[in-house]
């Protein structure tokens, strides 16, 4: 199947979480995010995290269905297992889509009423695009794997030239 898009996981520090980034395929919905999702949520739900606030161009209508899609205390029945507790999970409009949306949309998905992000615009994983964008001339014509790899160096070049300058 052809590969429509390319959806990308970062934290709020704009670092592409490991196993972060997925392809679109026509049809599939939304189970390519689920996977993305499920590996940062995973690991941070293991560290002792229990909520979280995801960001999302669509919050409004991803987030409806998240829980009965990946939540589970059954390991064997979930995408994100857990078996520690519950997970909280707010989604959020990013503040530059918000204006897309209808009004109860924008109040109801605002990052501007969630607690616990301050003044977070949730616009970091844009950036990443902005500048890897001009990689989707050279990889629409890769196999899968070529694809793969190349998207893997340049994110790993984006996330350890993140960590190099973190203190400037």
């Amino acid at each position: 199947m052809d590969v429509s898009g390319a959806f990308a996981v970062s934290c709020r520090h704009v670092i592409v979480c490991p196993n972060g980034v997925v392809d679109f395929v026509l049809g599939e919905r939304y189970r390519p995010v689920d996977v993305a999702f499920a590996g940062a949520l995973n690991e941070s739900y293991r560290q002792g995290l229990r909520y979280f606030v995801i960001t999302y161009d669509i919050a409004c209508k991803y987030g409806v269905n998240f829980a009965s899609r990946c939540l589970n205390k059954d390991p064997t029945a979930a995408l994100i297992p857990t078996p520690d507790g519950p997970i909280n999970v707010a989604f959020c409009v990013n503040k530059f889509h918000q204006e897309s949306h209808d009004q109860n949309c924008r109040t109801k998905n605002a990052l501007n009423y969630t607690k616990f992000v301050g003044r977070t615009c949730g616009e970091g994983v844009e950036t990443i695009w902005a500048k890897l964008n001009w990689l989707r001339y050279s990889t629409r014509e890769m196999t899968k794997g070529g694809r793969r790899e190349i998207l893997s160096e340049h994110f790993n070049d984006w996330n350890w030239q993140k960590i190099v300058s973190i203190g400037k």
